[in-house]
Formats: structure tokens, sequence, C-alpha cells
């Protein structure tokens, strides 16, 4: 392996080496053992659960994430200009630190302190995936299939103008597979690491899905917004079940309900619609990023040094 040596002078300490290899290259881009190293403790700070997984295993996923990462900001080039978007990078920036229930900014960049991690590294992951989800929309926008008219017809079927809506706070765990024996197999292994290391983690591992990095956590969503078929899924399950796998388009899905709630409501079916619209859009939208990075993965260049 190619050997760097970075000096750091510590306060009333003499200079020490800290030593620093190339790990691979990514389209010529050069990921060290530190890069690799960094992109762990990143994970790990979005999903603190990981600390009780042995450090193998976590270095082998921020590896696969560190090479995600360079492959989609290689395609991005091609389409962007980064640090030119500090305007929408505030907001989703926000949403980000508020989805691991940190208050503030500052609070958020305390948090990243005390990780080794800094504010400005962390802020540009996230530019990466907000561009990235950009050229998703962008590319995909005319293939969207939203099937309105099927989401009206539940909502006015299972809809009175007042009544009882279940909401689901969900995880979820997508892959995908080549072959009949292949979903055993990897079946088998995710289905063992939930029941060893949690459902979290099992997300972090397994999960091809953005949500991964949250440990796959989704959020709250009430069954207006899914799906028929996902709503069969969930009608099944108590809190804490997990569901068998099932497809959704070129994937298959595993859900877990963390918490549901009834609430009685007064009922705006333009909005109930407007709602499942715009969940069936993300789930999309996941779907054809997960294609369109399978495509470009297959054209990128990994090098081991």
């Amino acid at each position: 392996m190619i050997k760097l040596i970075f000096l750091s002078l510590v306060i009333f300490a003499p200079l020490h080496a800290i030593e620093s290899y190339i790990e691979f290259k990514v389209n010529n881009e050069i990921v060290t053992n530190l890069d690799i190293e960094t992109e762990y403790r990143y994970l790990i700070a979005l999903n603190n659960e990981l600390e009780n997984i042995d450090k193998k295993t976590i270095l082998e996923l921020a590896k696969e994430s560190v090479i995600r990462e360079k492959i989609k900001k290689n395609e991005l080039l091609n389409y962007y200009e980064f640090d030119s978007t500090k305007k929408y990078l505030d907001v989703i920036v926000k949403n980000f630190y508020e989805k691991i229930n940190i208050k503030s900014l500052e609070d958020f960049e305390a948090y990243l302190n005390r990780r080794d991690l800094e504010l400005l590294s962390v802020k540009n992951k996230i530019e990466i995936e907000m561009l990235w989800n950009k050229l998703i929309g962008t590319k995909y926008e005319d293939q969207l299939n939203i099937k309105e008219e099927i989401l009206r017809q539940k909502i006015a079927k299972n809809t009175q103008t007042n009544g009882f809506l279940t909401e689901y706070e969900l995880s979820e765990i997508i892959f995908q597979i080549t072959n009949e024996n292949d979903l055993n197999n990897k079946l088998n292994l995710i289905k063992k690491d939930i029941t060893e290391r949690g459902f979290k983690n099992a997300a972090n591992i397994h999960s091809i899905a953005d949500s991964s990095k949250f440990g796959g956590d989704i959020g709250w969503v009430d069954e207006k917004q899914l799906t028929p078929e996902i709503t069969a899924v969930l009608e099944k399950l108590k809190i804490g079940d997990i569901s068998e796998p099932f497809n959704i388009s070129n994937s298959l899905m595993i859900l877990k309900i963390k918490n549901k709630k009834q609430k009685i409501i007064e009922v705006n079916k333009e909005k109930l619609l407007a709602q499942a619209i715009q969940y069936e859009t993300i789930k999309q939208y996941n779907q054809f990023s997960i294609i369109y990075y399978n495509k470009i993965k297959l054209n990128s260049i990994l090098s081991e040094q």
C-alpha cells in the first residue's frame, strides 16, 4: 500500500506521526483509511446503536458508504456546481439534525465535535444527497406513475366524513436479490441480524435505501398515504412486529411498526389525496434512485491498493 505520513502538533507535546494510507480509488479519487474512519464515526453519529456492533463490521459498512458517496459525487459533477445551494442547504441541514432529535445548529455542531466530526464535512455530505435527489427528480419526472384515481377511490371507500385514522411509525429495510436462492440466503442473514443486532443496525447493514443511515427510520405515516398493498401488510401487524418481505418495484421491503395510534379526524379528502400522492411520489423516486445508482456504479472504476 502507498503510505502517506501526516504530522500533527499537540500543544505541550512533541510532534508525532499519524499514519495514513490509501485503501482504494473510486474513479481515480483516492480514499484513505482516515476517510473510512471518519465515515465510521459519521454513521455512529446518526445511529448510536451501531456502537454495539463490532468495529470491523461497521468499517466495512463505512467503506461501502464512502464508495456510494464518491460515485454519486462524480456523477453530480457532470450536472451541478457545488457550493451554489446554500439557500436550500440550510433548510435541509435543519431537517437533517431534527431527524436525530437535535434542536439547533449550535447543538448539532457540538454533537459532531464530540464525535470528532466537522460541521462543514457533514454539510458536504448532505449537499451530495440533496443534489442527488434533485438529479433523480429531473431525470425521472416523466416516468412517475401515480395512479391518482385509484388513490382517490380508496380514500372515498374507506373514509367517512368523520372517523378514525391510523398512523404508523415505521422503519424499513429495502434490499435486492439476483435469484430465488439468493432470497433465502439474504433473508436469513437479515433476520439473523435483526434478532442479534436489532432492526436499526440491520437496516444500516443491509438496506439500500437512503433511510439506512438513520437505521431505516421513515417516521410517522398515516394509512391514507400508503398504497393498498402496504396497508394490507400493516393491518396484520402489532407494535413491534416485523413484516415478511414484499415486492416494491424492483426491490423487496421489510417493514417494522415501531408504534401506531388512532386519532379522530374531520376528513379532508383532498388533503388526504395530496398526502397519498406525495408518499407514492417519494417511494417511486427512491426506486428510481436505486436503479440509477446501480447503472452508474457499473461504469465506475474501483481499484484496490
